[in-house]
């Protein structure tokens, strides 16, 4: 994933596609070292097969993580 300059205290949204991810399922993220920098990432189930992981810039200016190959992975119970 390659997120773009998110500026200070707001986010931005990618998706990723994971077959079989249904709403409600409980979904852990991978983050490249690489990508990690001033921010969170959090993700979720936005629609069926589809992961959306989002960047929180807590920062006080812009921030652009590096791309990254992001993994995730949806548990079933």
């Amino acid at each position: 994933l390659d997120f773009p300059n998110t500026s200070s205290n707001s986010s931005s949204d990618l998706t990723m596609t994971v077959t079989g991810a249904a709403d409600g399922d409980v979904v852990a993220i991978g983050v490249p070292n690489g990508s990690y920098t001033t921010g969170l990432f959090v993700c979720f189930v936005s629609a069926a097969n589809t992961v959306t992981v989002r960047f929180h810039n807590t920062s006080g200016g812009g921030v652009d993580p590096a791309s990254g190959t992001f993994r995730a992975s949806v548990l079933k119970y």
